[in-house]
């Protein structure tokens, strides 16, 4: 996708009229020389007080329709950049929802927000300089061309000159100095993911007294990125003198060609006066033109980084003939079932998971258990498709996951994080995320299952209460229970605790255990867990070791026949 092209094709009344307004104030600019012209060789070379006053309405009506065009266009500019940024940052969200873990693994969430902020910031900054700076320049400097060959060909030849000399020194710097500006997006993208730990961490690098160290590395990352806009603004900052030196140069020798033309009688001065002002017009234009070219190559690099994100392939996408689940009575037992899968990640030299199968029965609690890194969590993801499986296939209600669309698979599912993540806002937002409609009831039943509700009901403001970014106003267990009360407000087929009970003491964890037995007896879920006292009561038990499946039972059985669930068990105490 061009997005320039995608833009202006979206919006063509719109830039059609800011152009319209743009020429305008164009016209306004270049017909004040014209009636200066009239003004010295007829009005006050005649000595008519009333040609004078004529003109001089003339010179004021222009000047005011130059001024008023210029208010339109400046307002017509920056409408366009604020619908282009709007547009193009839409379009950038929507495409990074449909990425999979690996896609935004792969730029990086630094390089992310870089690319959503400060990237379509250069592109609308440019797109305001252009229209009212850059596009003006050309088309006044070939008019004052033409109406300066029309008065003298000799004078002419003065801008004309200084013009191509002024284009060809632009040219060499801006050659010498595009590929420095190429490089600044990336250093800071370094410089916002740097950032980013640092105030992420801040808690941990005090804990460790290591601030010396991070001021030495964000400085690092400061300097280079500094280094590189000196190297470019050196470049650039031959542009400015060389302009002042060439207007000077121009009206000094205008003033010199034009005099003698003026004494031989071929010209008359109000005519020498209009070809200073075109050509002073010209070069000045010309010379804001090229200070905001310098700017040209970090916003085309932008629109490149833009363009790189919105042509990216997603890993997972929707079958292009998408399948549905029947809302009628299920006949079958299983609610999902998990067919000789096996996953790894690109470039990993070993699978996460290798050839597991087992089903979820409706109605029933499965839990998954295993050691650190044995794949439990990635089962998880899987069932979500937020990574899609390397080999075999998952079927939901008889349907492989992957010709369902997202949308429709994760509408039927519940899901509480391993690390739990809450939203800027209050706690009545972050519990209908996915029940926008929910009644205060509904969440007092599932803050009572998750035995938040006591802790809510003590609050000034309850359910109202304020959460800050990441809920990092409440304790890892407070933010648990907000997760886990969030999952089971959502009307679900299934719902799934990924580790979700870690940060509970045994206490609440049991009282929460209890809870979910007598009031979700009904319900699917599947608890992947790696304390055996949550999952004791599942119906059935699956256990990992290494990405494969060494047991499946009840708890008892796994006792009693399973190896690697009787050293999980020995090692917490049972």
């Amino acid at each position: 996708m061009n997005i320039i092209q995608f833009f202006m094709k979206k919006n063509v009344k719109l830039i059609a009229a800011t152009v319209f307004f743009l020429c305008l104030q164009i016209i306004g600019t270049l017909g004040v020389p014209l009636l200066v012209a009239r003004l010295i060789d007829v009005g006050i070379a005649s000595g008519s007080e009333q040609t004078i006053k004529s003109i001089g309405i003339q010179m004021l009506v222009t000047a005011i329709f130059g001024a008023l065009a210029a208010i339109l266009g400046s307002y017509l500019s920056a409408k366009v950049a604020a619908k282009f940024g709007f547009e193009i940052r839409t379009l950038f969200f929507d495409k990074v929802q449909a990425f999979s873990i690996k896609d935004a693994d792969k730029v990086g969430t630094g390089s992310l927000l870089t690319r959503m902020t400060n990237d379509i910031d250069n592109i609308q900054q440019m797109i305001v300089l252009f229209l009212q700076l850059i596009l003006p320049a050309p088309i006044i400097a070939v008019f004052s061309l033409y109406m300066t060959f029309t008065y003298s060909e000799t004078l002419a030849l003065v801008p004309l000159v200084a013009i191509l000399v002024f284009a060809l020194i632009v040219y060499l710097l801006m050659k010498k100095g595009t590929p420095l500006s190429l490089a600044i997006q990336p250093k800071m993208d370094q410089v916002i993911v740097t950032l980013r730990e640092f105030f992420t961490g801040i808690n941990m690098i005090r804990a460790f007294n290591n601030q010396d160290h991070e001021e030495e590395r964000t400085n690092k990352r400061f300097s280079e990125y500094a280094e590189g806009m000196i190297r470019v603004n050196r470049i650039f900052s031959f542009i400015t003198p060389i302009a002042f030196l060439l207007m000077g140069v121009v009206f000094s020798s205008i003033l010199w060609f034009g005099g003698h033309l003026v004494a031989v009688g071929t010209l008359q001065i109000g005519t020498v006066s209009a070809v200073v002002e075109y050509a002073l017009l010209t070069l000045a234009y010309l010379m804001i033109a090229a200070m905001v070219l310098v700017m040209m190559p970090r916003s085309f690099a932008s629109v490149k980084r833009i363009e790189e994100i919105l042509n990216t392939k997603e890993e997972i996408r929707d079958s292009k003939q998408p399948q549905t689940i029947e809302e009628k009575e299920h006949t079958g037992t299983d609610l999902i079932k998990v067919e000789h899968v096996t996953f790894n990640y690109e470039q990993a030299d070993e699978p996460v998971l290798e050839d597991i199968h087992f089903t979820i029965p409706r109605g029933k609690t499965t839990a998954i258990v295993g050691g650190t890194g044995s794949g439990k969590s990635t089962v998880a993801k899987l069932l979500l498709r937020l990574s899609d499986v390397t080999q075999g296939k998952i079927l939901f209600d008889g349907i492989d996951i992957r010709s369902l669309t997202q949308e429709e698979l994760r509408s039927r599912i519940s899901y509480v994080p391993q690390k739990a993540f809450l939203f800027s806002g209050t706690i009545k937002s972050n519990l209908a995320m996915g029940h926008p409609d929910a009644t205060v009831q509904e969440m007092d039943h599932a803050s009572k299952i998750a035995q938040l509700y006591d802790y809510v009901s003590g609050l000034k403001d309850g359910y109202d209460s304020f959460v800050a970014q990441g809920g990092t106003n409440f304790s890892g267990g407070q933010r648990q229970r907000l997760c886990i009360a969030r999952a089971l407000i959502k009307p679900a087929d299934i719902y799934i605790f990924d580790d979700s009970f870690s940060a509970l003491d045994y206490k609440t964890d049991a009282a929460l255990r209890k809870a979910l037995k007598e009031e979700m007896s009904d319900k699917t879920l599947l608890i992947v867990a790696q304390r055996l006292s949550t999952i004791q009561q599942a119906d059935t038990i699956i256990v990992l070791d290494e990405g494969k499946i060494v047991g499946q039972g009840t708890h008892t059985e796994l006792l009693k026949n399973n190896q690697t669930y009787q050293e999980f068990a020995h090692s917490q105490g049972l």
